[in-house]
């Protein structure tokens, strides 16, 4: 029988919860709290942002990494702005936390400003943070990410941003070649694949579909009728989400079998809800 691979994805809101309070303690608490977990995928990790950090805890990614030493960390700064007064600089992405062997690591920017967009929509630089990591029946990549709000247009050209670089590393995979010397070697490729993250789209919109249709699996729905979707949005902050609970944050699956999908619709530690999920390795 294969072993249980447990993974977390959570769009943190910086560790500001529904009652208005930056508190990453609170956030550290939640996450130790669903252990053991093998990999932990955070979105809105700020760092040295007053508006979004505290005295305290002025560095989530220090704050997090020490809270799990025996994660490793992969950053990536959607956006790294210098501090005034030769202050720390100002960044705010995503943050991967791996407890299994990192074999390969990425930080891919994402499109911003397309043609066909909102001329007129706020916009803040996004990314996509991908890792290989080692598992017991092989390499397993995760991107974990965080899409455009405002404007519709910018959003799907960053979904296929996502699909084609999972269309590379599927290349990369039938044409591998670890015979060759030095950086030329591919060690390590697989077209095993798990992208999540607060990706902004509502599933029942238009964009969503044509997502799958790229050959993409929402994990929500690998169980059949068995298991209803469950919001993850929306449901205690009503203020910036007035339409009430949606979904809008995912697992999306190339080429791995899940097992379960665990959605905590109770926590209000921020206004998006965390996501676990199971995989078979």
């Amino acid at each position: 029988m294969s072993n249980s691979l447990r993974i977390l994805s959570w769009n943190i809101q910086n560790g500001k919860g529904c009652d208005g309070l930056v508190d990453l303690d609170r956030t550290i608490a939640y996450i130790k709290a669903q252990a053991p977990l093998d990999l932990i995928c955070l979105q809105e990790v700020a760092r040295f942002f007053p508006d979004y950090t505290t005295p305290d805890h002025p560095d989530q990614l220090n704050a997090l990494a020490q809270a799990f030493p025996d994660h490793t960390p992969v950053w990536g700064a959607a956006l790294s702005w210098p501090g005034s007064n030769g202050e720390q600089r100002q960044e705010f992405g995503n943050l991967t936390l791996t407890r299994l062997p990192l074999l390969d690591r990425r930080v891919h920017c994402l499109p911003g400003a397309v043609a066909g967009g909102n001329a007129n929509a706020w916009r803040t630089p996004r990314c996509v943070v991908e890792t290989l990591v080692e598992t017991d029946t092989g390499p397993l990549r995760v991107l974990n990410t965080h899409l455009a709000y405002h404007d519709d247009e910018e959003r799907r050209q960053q979904l296929r941003y996502l699909d084609a670089i999972q269309q590379a590393a599927l290349r990369q995979y039938q044409h591998r070649c670890g015979s060759a010397p030095g950086i030329f070697a591919q060690p390590w490729a697989t077209d095993h694949t798990v992208l999540c993250g607060d990706l902004n789209m509502d599933s029942r919109h238009d964009e969503y579909h044509a997502f799958t249709r790229l050959g993409w699996q929402d994990a929500a729905t690998a169980f059949g009728d068995a298991q209803l979707r469950q919001p993850t949005c929306g449901i205690h902050d009503r203020d910036q989400w007035p339409d009430g609970p949606h979904c809008r944050d995912y697992f999306w699956l190339q080429q791995v079998q899940a097992t379960a999908l665990d959605v905590d619709t109770t926590t209000p530690l921020s206004d998006h809800q965390p996501l676990v999920l199971t995989l078979e390795h």
